[in-house]
């Protein structure tokens, strides 16, 4: 087929070179050309636009999702010290109270995990009922003897913490006289 078609050029050469193309021609093409240059960006811009919305309708739901859980969070903070200040302090007393015993009570878990275990699941417990208090403070019918029970709570989480050092320090104790009372044998 190319042998063909190169012998119809060959043959036909001067009637190819006579004739001129319309002069308008390659403005015409030019112009068609561009309008589909145009059609194309204008479909780049649609997509581009479609990401941008939902990249944005993304920003719009994360943003609102966090103020939302920061109201939240501020609003149960603040309700406490709203239905009773006085109680308000003790929690916040009681709470760092707490967090100091559980780090002392933490140094013990090196020496006797199983120990740090038990207690810190008694503990685990209690705090379980305390965040459940937390919760239905909310929807409470009566937010203030909530709030007392909170208060107790923490209270008997403090002195379940100290008597679990107290504790501590006496197996401490005796396993320094068991060692010593070895040593002078």
């Amino acid at each position: 087929m190319s042998e063909r078609l190169e012998n119809f050029i060959r043959n036909n050469r001067k009637q190819f070179n006579l004739s001129e193309p319309p002069a308008g021609i390659w403005d015409k093409i030019e112009e068609k050309l561009n309008e589909q240059d145009k059609i194309k960006s204008i479909k780049i811009s649609y997509h581009q636009s479609q990401f941008i919305l939902k990249v944005a309708a993304l920003l719009i739901i994360t943003l609102s999702a966090g103020l939302l859980f920061f109201y939240y969070q501020k609003k149960s903070a603040t309700d406490i010290s709203s239905i009773d200040p006085q109680l308000a302090k003790q929690q916040f007393i009681y709470a760092s109270q707490i967090e100091e015993k559980r780090n002392e009570l933490k140094e013990v878990e090196k020496e006797n995990p199983h120990l740090y275990r038990e207690f810190s699941s008694e503990i685990k417990v209690m705090d379980e009922n305390y965040q459940k208090l937390k919760r239905e403070l909310s929807t409470s019918p009566n937010q203030e003897e909530t709030v007392k029970a909170m208060v107790k709570n923490l209270q008997v989480q403090i002195q379940v913490l100290n008597q679990q050092l107290q504790i501590i320090e006496q197996v401490n104790k005796f396993k320094k006289q068991e060692k010593n009372a070895v040593q002078s044998i």
